[in-house]
């Protein structure tokens, strides 16, 4: 009787180690073996660019630390958030929210472009143009320069945007498209001034007539050269 017993559960060991020894194998097979990763949300860069940047080599995806993958994303200039995620049996999905430049900065050191939050992002491969306004007299170098700027562009108003062509940091005036420059002054009375702004560009619209100047410095007085 205890023979039998003992003889039970000895192939029920067996059965089991040769339960978890299949498993093994199959878990190491190749059949959750991946060479690259599927990129989902991609607006300015490109999957080539990010294959570059991840130099992603074969792993099985049971030992991918998708967490370590996220982290090393994070550190590039243009990704503001991400997100991996490993479908059955060996796809790795990682979805992509980029930041999104608001304007482009000529420099010596060559083209740089903002993002909302006054961070700096290289040009991305392919040298993509963008129809942004260029920011002028900008000190890279300095955080809150790059900040206030960000605040700046994102305040003007949209339908406004499309004539701005230039912001120049030093003279604190804009530039449109059609030449007129836009005296800002100090950084105060933002909103009162671009919503200013838009009433006397919708105005010279109306009267179809172009303004060499307009100064707003002194929002309650504002100045308007017409050419």
């Amino acid at each position: 009787m205890r023979s039998d017993i003992s003889g039970g559960k000895t192939a029920i060991s067996i059965l089991i180690l040769a339960s978890v020894l299949a498993f093994y194998l199959f878990a190491n097979s190749d059949f959750f073996s991946t060479h690259h990763v599927e990129w989902t949300g991609l607006i300015y860069l490109d999957r080539e660019q990010l294959d570059t940047y991840l130099d992603f080599s074969t792993v099985n995806v049971w030992r991918l630390d998708t967490k370590e993958l996220e982290a090393l994303l994070l550190d590039h200039p243009w990704i503001n958030d991400v997100s991996v995620v490993w479908r059955w049996p060996n796809r790795i999905v990682v979805s992509i929210s980029e930041r999104t430049p608001i304007a482009q900065i000529p420099s010596e050191m060559g083209w740089f472009l903002l993002d909302g939050q006054g961070n700096l992002l290289p040009p991305t491969q392919g040298g993509l143009v963008l129809p942004l306004p260029l920011v002028t007299n900008l000190d890279l170098t300095s955080k809150e320069q790059l900040v206030s700027t960000a605040r700046l562009m994102t305040m003007i108003p949209a339908a406004v945007k499309p004539i701005i062509s230039e912001w120049n940091v030093q003279t604190r005036s804009f530039v449109s498209r059609s030449g007129t420059e836009i005296l800002m002054g100090p950084p105060v009375d933002l909103e009162e001034k671009f919503l200013l702004l838009e009433k006397i560009v919708d105005d010279l619209a109306s009267r179809q007539e172009q303004a060499g100047r307009i100064d707003l410095r002194v929002p309650k007085n504002p100045v308007i050269s017409i050419l």
